[in-house]
């Protein structure tokens, strides 16, 4: 038997696989879970392995008990026909936030063709690592709102204006996103200010995950965030705002272990010839306010 047929040298090599790796047995038991699955997802071997995929800790359900995760389908797919699947879905970081993946399942069969398991991979859709780099840098040129981890106000404005300016020379369509937590207020008299920290941090990374690398995502006031998301026009938002409003219904905020219900209300609008930072923002703050007074957990576009 040469090294290579050695069963160790290859768990050896998939352990240190950056990629995330998890194998399940016919009984839809997680048997292996790698340090790529550990880095991308936060949650430890120890934490997941002997537990059913089906239990969704990786939150890609809404907290709906009789969805099944496109996680477990893809698996339960796999093992019932063996055709091999590939997705992109979110799965959401131990810590909270939401993580977009690429995801990969296979069948793993014996030496008869039978099938005695199934193994999914999954890779970030964004680079976690040049992501980090990119904020450290921002963060030392004082860019980064140190509550929520997104670009402060003054940074957000200024580019902002930059994208009128660029739209004035050359109208490539864009839209702003005023995004504003529903029943906030409540949050804090239950549970305090420092539980409005927690829905910020957790808010703002799951937020610009689900944006493109293109588009913005800026504190603009105490408890509100914007979003500029480049080369989308009116009829393209609302998939946008439906996005973001599943990425934060579906985030796991948590304050001394209570789940804190966040949802988030938005109001939208797609720049226009001669609009000033004033403007364009008038119209998104009375789109959002609408969406308020509807109830929020939506999104309202003001044409």
């Amino acid at each position: 038997m040469s090294t290579f047929d050695d069963p160790e040298i290859l768990r050896s090599v998939l352990e240190e696989l950056p990629t995330g790796v998890y194998l399940v047995g016919r009984d839809g038991k997680i048997l292996f879970w790698n340090h790529g699955a550990e880095r991308i997802t936060g949650h430890l071997r120890q934490d997941v392995v002997g537990h059913l995929c089906r239990e969704d800790f990786l939150g890609e359900t809404e907290g709906n008990a009789e969805q099944v995760s496109a996680t477990a389908a893809a698996l339960e797919a796999v093992l019932k026909d063996g055709k091999a699947t590939e997705s992109q879905v979110s799965f959401r970081h131990k810590s909270g936030y939401l993580v977009p993946v690429r995801l990969r399942a296979v069948a793993m069969r014996d030496s008869h063709g039978a099938i005695i398991g199934a193994a999914e991979s999954f890779d970030e859709v964004v680079d976690l690592g040049e992501w980090n780099r990119r904020h450290n840098k921002l963060a030392e040129y004082g860019c980064l709102d140190a509550a929520s981890g997104v670009l402060t106000h003054k940074v957000t404005e200024a580019r902002l204006r930059e994208c009128l300016a660029t739209y004035a020379d050359q109208p490539v369509p864009f839209c702003i996103v005023c995004i504003a937590f529903d029943h906030l207020e409540e949050v804090k008299g239950r549970y305090g200010a420092g539980a409005l920290a927690a829905v910020l941090r957790v808010a703002g990374q799951s937020l610009e995950n689900s944006l493109r690398p293109t588009d913005y995502l800026g504190r603009w006031q105490e408890n509100e965030f914007l979003a500029i998301v480049l080369e989308c026009n009116e009829t393209e938002i609302p998939r946008v705002g439906e996005r973001l409003r599943k990425t934060i219904a579906s985030a796991k905020i948590t304050w001394w272990g209570d789940s804190l219900p966040v949802t988030i209300a938005m109001g939208a609008t797609a720049a226009k010839a001669e609009d000033t930072v004033a403007e364009i923002m008038r119209r998104a703050e009375e789109a959002l306010r609408e969406s308020i007074a509807l109830g929020g957990n939506q999104m309202v576009v003001l044409e």
